[in-house]
C-alpha cells in the first residue's frame, strides 16, 4: 500500500478539495482507495456522505482519525488490501501535519496564488525536509486565466528549489457543480478541463510513488 498526505499550514489552500478529486481518480483506475479524514472539521466525511445514498455503503471508504492512532489505521488498511491511502489534514495542527508526513510516501503541498499562501507553505516544505521525506507543490484553485499573482507564486517557488508538480488545478466551473452533489469533476463532466487536470495530477502522483492501476477494479478499501 502506499500513502499519499494532503498537507498546508492555511485553511482555504484546498486540501479536502485535492483528496477527494485523487480519491475518485483512484477508484475510476481500479485501485482500493481510503481517505483518513484528520480534520476536525471532518469535510472529507461531509463529502462521503453526501455522494452515498441513504441506506447504502460508500463506494470509497473515508474515515475520521484521531492523529494518535493514524499509524495504526494506515496498517489496518494494508492489512485489509487497500492500494491507496490519502490522508487529509487540519490547517491549523503543525503536529497532525508532520505525523502525516512522516508516514507517507509522498506529500502534496495544495497552494493557492497568493502571498500569504506562499508564507503557509514554506513551513510545510520546511517539515517536509525536516524529516527528508519527499513532496511537491500542487498550485491549486488557481484562477481560469493566469494572473499577476500565479506569475509571482511560480517565481518565488523557484527560489526555494522546489519541486513543483507539473498540473495546475484551475478553480473551474465543473469542480463547483459536481461537488453539490458529492461528486468530482472526473465523474461530473468526464471530458471536461476540469476532469483532465484532475486525471494529469492523479498520474503526476502515481509516478511519484511508483503505484500502478487496475489492481483491484471495484473494489473499495475496508
Amino acid at each position: 500500500m502506499k500513502t499519499i498526505a494532503i498537507v498546508c499550514q492555511k485553511g482555504g489552500a484546498g486540501k479536502t478539495f485535492t483528496t477527494t478529486n485523487l480519491a475518485v481518480a483512484a477508484k475510476l483506475h481500479g485501485l482500493a482507495v481510503a481517505v483518513l479524514d484528520t480534520d476536525p472539521q471532518a469535510t472529507s466525511c461531509f463529502w462521503s456522505a453526501t455522494r452515498t445514498p441513504a441506506g447504502q455503503p460508500p463506494d470509497i471508504s473515508v474515515q475520521p482519525v484521531f492523529p494518535a492512532l493514524l499509524d495504526s489505521r494506515l496498517k489496518a488498511l494494508e492489512l485489509a488490501g487497500c492500494d491507496l491511502a490519502i490522508i487529509d489534514t487540519p490547517p491549523t495542527s503543525k503536529d497532525t501535519a508532520s505525523e502525516a508526513i512522516r508516514l507517507a510516501d509522498f506529500s502534496l503541498i495544495p497552494m493557492k496564488p497568493a502571498a500569504w499562501d506562499f508564507r503557509s507553505a514554506l513551513e510545510t516544505m520546511q517539515q517536509c525536509r525536516a524529516q527528508n521525506k519527499p513532496f511537491a507543490i500542487l498550485m491549486n484553485l488557481c484562477p481560469p486565466r493566469e494572473s499577476q499573482e500565479f506569475t509571482k507564486a511560480i517565481a518565488q517557488l523557484a527560489t526555494t528549489n522546489t519541486e513543483v508538480a507539473p498540473v495546475t488545478c484551475h478553480l473551474l466551473t465543473d469542480h463547483v457543480r459536481a461537488a453539490a452533489a458529492g461528486q468530482t469533476a472526473q465523474e461530473y463532466a468526464p471530458t471536461g478541463k476540469a476532469a483532465e487536470e484532475v486525471g494529469q495530477l492523479f498520474k503526476y502522483v502515481l509516478q511519484q510513488i511508483g503505484l500502478a492501476t487496475s489492481r483491484r477494479t471495484g473494489k473499495t478499501a475496508a
